[in-house]
């Protein structure tokens, strides 16, 4: 009686496992890089609104030097392009216990589609007479 040889051969079970294994962790990187990719979106968008943001803030500053009139309180609405993109720039401007100090909240809308996505940012900071 001849002996047949034992066969070295992955069983088709245990193939089976390997490709769900290999599908379960493709699935993992796959998900994973697109929340990478979500992540550096809106983090480049966090960035571009506060520099509109802090753009702002410097064009007031400016704008004092030039003409050194007294601040306006109230709300104003801007639409500037900076990054190749447009953004809504919302100016709350309001009065604070010292006469000379006024209180700026700057607040950026990213605008995709003719709506305001957002607020993407807000900067709150200080603007004063002198």
């Amino acid at each position: 009686m001849t002996r047949r040889p034992s066969s070295r051969a992955f069983t088709l079970l245990e193939l089976l496992v390997a490709l769900a294994v290999l599908a379960l962790v493709s699935m993992a990187v796959f998900t994973q890089g697109g929340n990478t990719t979500r992540q550096l979106h809106d983090l480049e968008q966090r960035t571009l609104a506060r520099w509109v943001a802090e753009n702002e803030v410097a064009k007031r500053q400016l704008a004092r030097l030039v003409e050194p009139e007294p601040v306006r309180t109230g709300v104003s609405r801007d639409l500037v392009s900076y990054g190749d993109r447009a953004w809504r720039v919302v100016t709350d401007t309001e009065s604070t216990d010292y006469p000379d100090l006024h209180r700026l909240e700057i607040t950026v809308y990213a605008v995709e589609g003719g709506s305001e996505v957002g607020p993407v940012d807000i900067l709150t900071t200080f603007l004063g007479e002198h």
